[in-house]
């Protein structure tokens, strides 16, 4: 048996790539020197394909010390350097593997001196970091002012996509929070406020590792270095790469040329995070030469539900086309169902999870998915009806969210004026009241029984507007006695707490014109409250063991779903205005990326789909309207999918 010797490392040469890979596959292993592109689809064995690409140069004598693998998780990493370890049985000491963060560590670490920092630095969590600019916020003098200032979580949020986009802060400001335009020189000034004390501290927050880290390949004794070092790179999910990346990457393989990039731009759904999907678009200009593998034969979906996928993609103009071909046979075609409303959606979507479960399938191989989380209000609380158990995947369950409970705080107070935590949950939203002021209040009225205008008397100006706010609230709320009103009520103000607060605003408030609809349904706000109570009391997904999770339903959002798969999915809320995103509708490349996000919802199901779409809403300024389904719908061939309109019998039963 033939070996070939690497300083410590014996690297067997036994590996049969003809029997584990298909052609397409092959091909990526075999010939991808030089800038390679490969356009994996979704399904389609990406994983594998930089596994053995990894075994392979190392069976032809390149060192694990000369190759640079770039993933979007350090396990990932792991996984697969454990796979190549196995297909190899050895040990791949000294291999550069991890994140972009987990690199740019090692390396800032032995280079720390050329961008003034100490090898010992500090790296800071977010949380850590949101702390920080609290500080800076304070010692700035802005929380002084008249206006309220946006919280830490957006601030740093900014701060962060400016970076990684490698765009100015106010155009981000502009493109992501436009109600915040009027803050920009003061988040400007923030910024580099921000950027000395961590200098002065001798601390980096996870963007630093990358904007340094590129600063580093400025010097050209350290461009030169590491590029000479990398002689192969290899990265994983480079759709999800955002502008700092790109350049980083630009310049490791500026010597060798050695670059090979695994994506797919029909799964690029993260702008929103700064990643840019022209990094994978434009990578032959970036990279003469470069060349283009495609990966189209999919292992995961059965071959109707990928004809369904390949119908949308193919109206996205910026793409590399590519069509998915099916390993799998021939199996039931997806199926769109319009509802009459949210409320059938729900009780059909749970009674046939019901039936498919009584059929054979594991809850855990059932997925419910949506465009925003609003828009599983209505199925949690048929799934609880139903003690059907579930998780939100990557998130909360709906009434666990802090603006949820927020709203409802005002509302437990009506009920039950001794309730403490909900009492002070709801002051402490208010301008100039925090924590210590909250108990002071509380305290003089629980305790030396004391009205509102004498508490008012007591406290600073500052403190008084807040107060006041809150009081003329709670004195409106007591004479409403619809539960919807009230929440329309406290949205007045709540609103913009929202904007100043929560880096998705929007989405918080179409959640709450949710729950104000199924508040709609009780006469008192006696009632809702209690009802709503009994739903809190189920488990989160934090309080749910990993034994637990195997027999559990699965709810997310798209964006979480990407890169998992289900023997069932279900795509719930399919309807104009929803499903793309109104803010999509005005832009041909947000409307692409939403597209990219139908698209991912269609590959994560391998045998069974069901899109469904209600035929009417409800909104509180225009009570209920006729609901069309998404625009998308008409993109579709009719012979492709099953279509059926709902009925409904007096037991719930579908015909």
């Amino acid at each position: 048996m033939e070996t070939y010797k690497l300083k410590q490392f014996y690297f067997p040469t036994t590996i049969n790539y003809q029997e584990k890979l298909n052609h397409q596959q092959l091909k990526v292993v075999y010939q991808a020197d030089g800038p390679s592109l490969v356009l994996a689809g979704a399904g389609s064995g990406k994983t594998r394909v930089l596994i053995y690409r990894l075994a392979y140069l190392l069976e032809k004598n390149i060192s694990p010390q000369n190759i640079l693998l770039v993933t979007f998780t350090n396990k990932a990493a792991k996984e697969m350097i454990n796979r190549a370890e196995g297909l190899l049985k050895s040990t791949l000491n000294g291999l550069w593997a991890g994140t972009f963060h987990h690199i740019a560590n090692m390396i800032l670490r032995r280079e720390a001196q050329y961008i003034g920092y100490l090898p010992n630095f500090t790296i800071v969590d977010k949380e850590d970091a949101k702390d920080l600019i609290d500080d800076c916020i304070e010692e700035l003098g802005f929380l002084k002012k008249e206006k309220l200032f946006p919280k830490k979580d957006i601030v740093l949020n900014i701060l962060s996509l400016a970076v990684n986009s490698q765009h100015p802060i106010h155009q981000i400001i502009i493109q992501f929070y436009p109600h915040l335009e009027e803050y920009t020189p003061h988040i400007k000034r923030l910024y580099s406020y921000y950027q000395d004390k961590k200098k002065n501290a001798q601390i980096m927050d996870f963007d630093d590792l990358l904007v340094y880290w590129l600063k580093l390949l400025n010097f050209h004794q350290i461009k030169d270095k590491y590029s000479k070092i990398f002689k192969y790179i290899l990265v994983d999910e480079y759709q999800d790469t955002n502008r700092l990346q790109f350049e980083i990457l630009k310049n490791l393989a500026s010597y060798h040329k050695n670059i090979l990039v695994v994506g797919d731009d029909a799964q690029s759904i993260y702008s929103f995070r700064a990643a840019d999907i022209n990094n994978l678009l434009d990578f032959p200009k970036a990279f003469e030469g470069t060349k283009i593998f495609k990966l189209e034969i999919n292992y995961r979906s059965t071959p109707q539900i990928l004809t369904l996928a390949n119908e949308i993609i193919k109206h996205n103009i910026n793409q590399f086309p590519k069509t998915l071909t099916a390993i799998k046979k021939d199996d039931c075609l997806p199926t769109i169902v319009k509802t009459k409303d949210v409320y059938q959606q729900a009780r059909f979507v749970a009674q046939k999870i019901l039936e498919l479960n009584n059929e054979g399938i594991p809850l855990k191989e059932i997925a419910v998915l949506f465009r925003s989380h609003f828009q599983a209000l209505e199925l949690e609380v048929e799934l609880i009806k139903r003690n059907i158990p579930y998780i939100v995947r990557g998130g909360l369950r709906f009434f666990e969210q802090a603006h949820i409970k927020d709203v409802l705080a005002y509302l437990k107070i009506l009920i039950n004026p001794c309730d403490e935590l909900s009492f002070k949950r709801a002051i402490c939203l208010h301008k100039g009241i925090g924590r210590s002021t909250a108990n002071k209040i509380w305290g003089g009225i629980s305790k030396e029984k004391k009205n509102f205008s004498q508490i008012e008397k007591e406290l600073q100006n500052r403190q008084k507007e807040g107060f006041k706010e809150f009081a003329n609230l709670m004195e409106t709320l007591k004479n409403t006695t619809k539960p919807d009103e009230a929440i329309h009520q406290i949205l007045k103000i709540y609103r913009d707490h929202c904007f100043l607060n929560f880096d998705n605003p929007d989405e918080r408030i179409l959640d709450l014109e949710e729950l104000a609809k199924i508040a709609k349904d009780y006469q008192t706000i006696k009632r809702f409250i209690v009802e709503i109570s009994s739903f809190e009391e189920f488990k989160g997904e934090s309080r749910i063991s990993a034994t637990e999770k195997d027999q559990i339903l699965v709810l997310s959002t798209i964006h979480q779903a990407k890169g998992l798969e289900w023997e069932v999915v279900f795509l719930i809320g399919f309807s104009d205005y929803e499903f793309p995103h109104p803010k999509a509708l005005n832009s041909q490349k947000d409307l692409e990326e939403e597209r990219r996000l139908f698209y991912v919802v269609v590959t994560r199901a391998k045998s069974i789909l069901y899109i469904t779409y209600p035929e009417t809403k409800y909104t509180f300024k225009n009570g209920i309207i006729i609901s069309r389904p998404s625009q998308f719908f008409y993109e579709l061939p009719k012979d492709i999918y099953k279509e059926i309109f709902l009925e409904e019998d007096l037991d719930n039963n579908y015909l």
